[in-house]
């Protein structure tokens, strides 16, 4: 998830889509927790931190890798093209920052609502993590509604209740991005 909301920020920047590469930012955050021993899920802090030391790269430059390889590291044009990311100007705004205890508050579920409002994704962490890319109210539905959702778990688009978010959603944040500057004709 913090690859794609990574993802979209930059290519709402560039007008163009651009995949991210994962496994660029697994190493990074690996770096960063100095994890060289075991495959395990990251948290959005992490993968954050790994992307503000390293940046990240395209997908091309490092692809995916099905199998955790401590020994497994980024070319050396994998890793300019992650310092060209990491300079583009992304910005991370965290809604509510990881803590022990899940839950938010009314005043989290509106900003995420706010965020989406304005075109973001936002991505949220439970027991697994989810991008959530959009909303609808529903009375029927547990909280009064749904959020649509990209599911890390099954990698597809879910709904996932407010009620849910609201009690087992524990750190959520959104990747904002400038538009890139126009240059003037001459």
């Amino acid at each position: 998830m913090t690859t794609w909301a990574l993802e979209f920020a930059l290519s709402k920047q560039l007008n163009k889509g651009t995949p991210l590469s994962v496994e660029y930012l697994n190493w990074a955050c690996n770096k960063v927790i100095n994890n060289r021993t075991a495959d395990r899920g990251q948290f959005f802090h992490h993968l954050l931190k790994g992307f503000e030391q390293y940046g990240i790269c395209p997908e091309q430059d490092m692809p995916y890798a099905h199998q955790f390889d401590p020994q497994y590291s980024p070319s050396t044009k994998a890793r300019a093209q992650a310092k060209n990311i990491q300079a583009s100007g992304l910005k991370i705004h965290w809604i509510n920052p990881w803590k022990k205890q899940a839950g938010l508050t009314d005043s989290h579920m509106s900003q995420i609502k706010a965020i989406l409002d304005k075109g973001w994704p936002v991505a949220a962490g439970s027991s697994h993590s989810r991008l959530l890319v959009g909303y609808h109210n529903d009375t029927k539905q547990p909280g009064g509604g749904a959020f649509i959702a990209k599911d890390s778990r099954p990698g597809t688009y879910t709904e996932v209740t407010y009620e849910f978010v609201k009690k087992k959603v524990g750190d959520v944040f959104w990747v904002e991005s400038r538009p890139k500057p126009v240059r003037k004709k001459r």
